[in-house]
């Protein structure tokens, strides 16, 4: 593994990922868990190996409706031992929609 080593998660937002359908009647936009969830597979895109997510800090900019499509990048910004350090930004087809990191652990 290497500094500037990236990784990416294009995904169209479809039904099943709104607050909607997680329990927020009515709001048909992306919803932070599953954003969450979109940046942590760019993280994994970016790893050689096995790694698991310890840590997450991630800001939900943007409500990105239903059937638009969001890209998210994900960039080793630093490493401690077996500690590996996501730069997250991320938009859809209008703005920037995510920041944040992720801090992944590899397998010792």
């Amino acid at each position: 593994m290497q500094v500037g080593q990236t990784g990416f998660w294009r995904a169209e937002v479809t039904g099943d990922d709104t607050a909607h359908a997680l329990g927020n009647p009515g709001i048909r936009v992306l919803a932070t868990p599953r954003l969450a969830e979109f940046c942590e597979r760019a993280a994994r895109e970016a790893c050689d190996g096995a790694t698991r997510r310890i840590r997450a800090d991630l800001r939900h900019l943007a409500a990105t409706p239903a059937g638009d499509v969001v890209e998210i990048r994900a960039e080793l910004t630093e490493i401690h031992g077996n500690c590996l350090i996501f730069s997250i930004s991320g938009r859809d087809s209008r703005r920037e929609i995510v920041s944040g990191r992720i801090w992944r652990m590899r397998a010792a």
